[in-house]
């Protein structure tokens, strides 16, 4: 197993090889290096990595809707890849960052041109729905990193943009698979805020027509927990 995971060349196989290259002790990098023809010249670079990622999942194709019994609308395979990959070298990478280079500089950027282009800015760039979800998802992810290193604050700033965008959501006729992103990306970000996550969702939720799939309900259930946990100990 451990051979397919660094010989394969999927987005998330490139992410492990690349962190493990640069966390691994110089006699174990030669060893491995050996074993599997690494080559020494090869980039080690993670912010360079993200960037190609970023790039790629943006164009590709197979970044696409597929339904799921558990989650509705989810992603495809391939796109969950680009998750699972920019994630990881995220995490490597640390918050500050993630914040600056990734959310920053692009998620927030692709989630403005679609926006644009949905209210008829006509030199908006033109994104598929498919790759917005993953943005959104993206961001869920990526918050979580935030959460971990204590910057509260400021995934909770990116949790109020998306609960904005998600209460919206209905009137501007946003594809039901973006906003059932945008609701998962709230879940993933619900210790940042989990009060004003619940209000969000439920706000939401009035208002569709849809079939709620079972992990939204999940999602809610978790956070209202947390929002009982907060209670006891203010």
């Amino acid at each position: 197993v451990w051979s397919d995971i660094f010989v394969f060349q999927g987005a998330i196989n490139k992410a492990m090889q690349l962190v493990v290259r640069q966390s691994a002790s110089n006699e174990l990098l030669a060893c491995l290096s050996a074993y599997l023809n690494w080559e020494q010249s090869s980039s080690l670079d993670a912010g360079i990595m993200v960037s190609n990622l970023l790039l790629e999942m943006q164009s590709c194709p197979k970044v696409e809707f597929q339904l799921s019994e558990q989650y509705g609308e989810d992603l495809s395979e391939d796109a969950w890849q680009y998750i699972f990959a920019v994630d990881l070298l995220c995490s490597h990478l640390k918050w500050d960052w993630t914040h600056d280079n990734v959310i920053s500089k692009v998620l927030w950027p692709s989630m403005d041109k679609w926006v644009k282009k949905r209210k008829g800015h006509e030199t908006a760039q033109s994104i598929p729905d498919s790759v917005i979800a993953l943005t959104l998802r993206l961001i869920g992810r990526l918050g979580q990193i935030g959460l971990k290193e204590g910057y509260l604050a400021a995934v909770k700033n990116i949790s109020s943009v998306i609960g904005l965008f998600v209460q919206h959501a209905k009137e501007e006729g946003v594809p039901w698979g973006v906003q059932l992103a945008a609701i998962y990306s709230l879940c993933d970000l619900g210790s940042s805020n989990p009060e004003g996550i619940v209000e969000a969702i439920h706000a939401w939720r009035a208002t569709v027509l849809n079939n709620i799939p079972f992990a939204v309900t999940s999602g809610i259930a978790e956070i209202t927990s947390l929002c009982k946990m907060d209670a006891l100990f203010y």
